[in-house]
């Protein structure tokens, strides 16, 4: 663990001390019911899961070019067990309140030839408290933490990931000059580290690129309905990258159009948004949320390094400015027929630095369906579509889709038995970037335990 995450979880460990109303003893109670203790609720669960999965290194399967060479990696089936421990911690006093979750996800496949895909160091971490909730002047503090990998293409290699590390950490001073508007003013630290096998990079260096960020941030809240507010917010962010020249001649990465490297600029961004969240009547939620921001990158940061010295000519010069890219949007609207019953349509419009071109600007359509049956089966649906742009010197438009169900059934308070089926591909929208294609199909099914 590193040394900064543990320190903060045991400043953690000192705020639970100092809550009003905690345990002086913890009770155990039955399975299901939770562990609890005067203001403290400890949630434990563990899930085991067997998956089949048709594309494991999300390849784009063998063709032929114009030539008739046959092109692309084969696409390869393989059958995995999952084991996700969690717990959540929950203390909630008068008027401070600590919330600390973590999550672990073990991977590990069956057949020996997918040995490369076995992941044992996933893992998630939370921490949120709030101090002096009902008081005119209050603190807001969070962490994030977690370690998760994609895969890629690179069979032969003893991980077939591209591992992405990332730390949050950010405060919030709540100013409330009434009961119903609350103003947040702080800031917010981020790191982001992308690292690969060091056999699949051309350097021999297992770090791909590392990003710092940080950047102060407001936050307005008027409730002017009791379950209906006006939501505003500002945040503007510098970002820098330990490698503006990112290698891509490593097996799984990049394709080689681009050359030995890719300029990715350090750069800032600004953006700010508008908005209503709340409950129009019992059953219709509406959340219509719209914005601007912009996207500033600094093309000498990298100009001057061999062959990447001319920005216009490479591409990494593009900033986000103007409409449609800076516009920012939110339409969501949730019903429920019947109180187990949940349908929730929604539209998102967005933008976000990336660590191998400038940035990427996305629309994205989502669907989703929840409902309980019998206090005892519970069914989900989901399906999404999103259109992403990604701008700089990688310079493409994809198609990313997505279906899945899941079924659980709750057999006790404690044990549930579940499957389900998920399907996502990308595609390439623009015809010419062929590479990144895959089409992945996962069924599963598993058991749950919650204490």
């Amino acid at each position: 663990m590193k040394p900064r995450l543990a320190t903060r979880m045991l400043m953690g460990v000192g705020w639970l001390s100092g809550l009003s109303g905690a345990w002086t003893g913890v009770a155990w109670a039955e399975a299901g019911d939770h562990i609890r203790s005067g203001n403290l609720e400890i949630v434990p669960a563990v899930e085991f899961r067997a998956q089949r999965r048709s594309n494991v290194y999300l390849s784009e399967g063998e063709s032929s070019d114009t030539d008739g060479n046959q092109v692309g990696l084969e696409e390869q089936s393989g059958t995995a067990i999952r084991v996700h421990p969690s717990v959540m911690l929950t203390v909630k006093g008068a008027d401070n309140s600590l919330d600390v979750s973590f999550d672990y996800n073990m991977v590990k496949f069956f057949e020996e030839e997918h040995k490369n895909l076995d992941r044992y160091n996933d893992i998630e971490f939370g921490l949120v408290t709030r101090l002096l909730s009902s008081s005119p002047v209050g603190l807001k503090l969070n962490e994030r933490y977690h370690v998760t990998g994609r895969e890629t293409e690179a069979v032969q290699a003893s991980s077939a990931y591209v591992t992405h590390t990332m730390n949050q950490t950010g405060g919030r001073l709540s100013i409330r000059p009434g009961s119903s508007l609350e103003l947040d003013a702080g800031g917010l630290f981020t790191y982001d580290d992308y690292s690969i096998s060091g056999e699949t990079s051309s350097s021999g260096s297992p770090t791909l690129n590392s990003r710092i960020g940080y950047g102060p941030a407001l936050d307005l809240k008027w409730n002017f309905f009791p379950r209906t507010a006006i939501i505003a917010g500002y945040e503007h962010s510098w970002f820098s990258w330990e490698n503006n020249l990112v290698d891509t001649q490593g097996d799984g990465l990049t394709a080689s159009e681009f050359g030995a490297s890719l300029g990715v600029p350090d750069g800032s961004l600004w953006r700010t948004s508008i908005g209503l969240r709340g409950r129009l009547t019992e059953k219709l939620v509406l959340g219509l949320i719209g914005g601007y921001g912009q996207m500033d990158y600094d093309e000498d940061s990298v100009s001057g390094q061999g062959s990447e010295g001319n920005a216009k000519s490479q591409g990494y010069d593009r900033d986000l400015k103007g409409f449609p890219e800076g516009a920012l949007g939110l339409i969501e609207l949730g019903y429920s027929p019947v109180d187990s019953q949940t349908i929730t349509l929604g539209y998102r419009k967005a933008f976000q630095d990336v660590y191998f071109t400038n940035f990427v600007d996305f629309h994205n359509v989502f669907f989703r369906y929840e409902s309980l049956f019998a206090d005892r089966l519970g069914a989900k649906i989901n399906a999404g579509y999103r259109y992403e742009q990604y701008v700089g010197e990688v310079n493409r438009d994809d198609h990313v889709l997505s279906l899945g169900t899941d079924l659980a059934y709750h057999v006790t308070k404690w044990f549930d038995v579940g499957g389900g089926v998920q399907w996502r591909q990308r595609g390439s929208a623009d015809g010419k970037h062929g590479d990144v294609e895959y089409d992945d199909t996962t069924v599963s099914m598993g058991l749950t335990f919650t204490y």
